[in-house]
């Protein structure tokens, strides 16, 4: 427990920026686009790579600080999710403290026991008797429409009048519009990062240029084959190296003004969804206090945000990918 505060307010004091200022802090470093990503030194290349991947490290050891605040917290106060996790029980099927500690220990109780207490927790949900379900499912169709609009019109009329019903209700409402939030946020957040992949995939995918990658290999294979030995080779070998040279300009050429096309457009989606992504942040800590009453730290709702820079940022490094031929280079 002393490690565990120990650690939380180590993290505290780790925090120099507030929650709203550290990705907007990341966006700022981001480097901006280079203006050729062929007709550089490797040097230069290099260079960038370095300084892209040194904010990178940056951003990740802040996620990896936040995530480990988050889970530490969550297990710090497990406690606590246990109870709220229980009063949510017994609020939405009326359950006694007495047979919440009796499903605590549920190992212990006869098989007479358990149906009893399911029985009771169905009666007190639904009004029905675990031997009405089961005659329910042995109706007909008709049957069980009747069944089900006359329960329905019962079930009105008992929540008008049952204050206790009501509020039943009522956290039932608030648990089930909290969940449905943190779904539609979800699916909101998949389908940005669905539209950012399928900005690459085209790319990665493209069969010509893992044949031009297949050419340059066998050329390379080729010299290596005659390296050692001189045999009057040194024309094939010059003329083979001026084909990767070729292969491997034009590669550059073809496939890295697409690739960054695809970088722009990914900065463009990621300008855009910073909103979505804070609001998921917000709604994720919302649905998580719901259901267990516990309050994680608010800057950890930017998890998901810097977690998509950081993705950015890993592509970004990548600018000079198609890059093979430097001039500096010898064959």
């Amino acid at each position: 427990m002393k490690r565990t505060a120990i650690f939380l307010l180590a993290a505290a004091f780790s925090i120099v920026t507030s929650a709203q200022n550290r990705t907007a802090g990341y966006m700022a470093k981001v480097p901006v686009l280079p203006d050729d990503s062929c007709n550089v030194t490797r040097a230069k290349a290099e260079a960038f790579e370095a300084r892209v991947d040194g904010i990178l490290q940056d951003i990740q050891a802040d996620i990896d600080m936040l995530t480990g605040l988050q889970n530490t917290t969550m297990e710090s106060n497990a406690s606590t999710a246990q109870e709220t996790a229980m009063r949510q029980l017994s609020q939405q099927y009326g359950i006694s403290q007495a047979d919440l500690e009796k499903m605590k220990n549920a190992k212990n109780m006869s098989a007479a026991e358990k149906q009893a207490l399911a029985n009771k927790m169905m009666q007190q949900q639904t009004n029905m008797s675990m031997g009405e379900v089961q005659n329910l499912s042995k109706m007909s169709d008709a049957g069980r429409k009747a069944y089900a609009e006359a329960y329905a019109t019962e079930s009105m009329a008992v929540a008008e009048t049952d204050p206790a019903r009501q509020a039943k209700s009522a956290n039932a409402r608030s648990l089930y519009e909290s969940l449905n939030a943190r779904t539609n946020a979800m699916n909101k957040i998949s389908s940005i990062q669905q539209r950012i992949a399928d900005l690459y995939s085209p790319l990665e995918g493209d069969p010509e240029r893992q044949a031009m990658l297949d050419r340059i290999d066998d050329w390379h294979a080729g010299i290596t084959s005659m390296a050692g030995v001189d045999y009057g080779q040194g024309k094939q070998m010059d003329s083979l190296a001026l084909l990767i040279k070729n292969e491997q300009v034009r590669y550059c050429d073809r496939f890295t003004p697409r690739y960054r096309g695809a970088l722009r457009q990914h900065m463009q989606i990621l300008k855009a969804s910073l909103p979505d992504y804070k609001n998921y942040g917000e709604i994720l800590d919302e649905s998580n206090k719901l259901q267990t009453g516990i309050s994680t730290p608010p800057e950890c709702r930017e998890i998901a945000g810097l977690s998509a820079i950081a993705d950015y940022l890993r592509k970004l490094k990548e600018v000079y990918g198609f890059k093979l031929y430097y001039p500096e280079d010898s064959y």
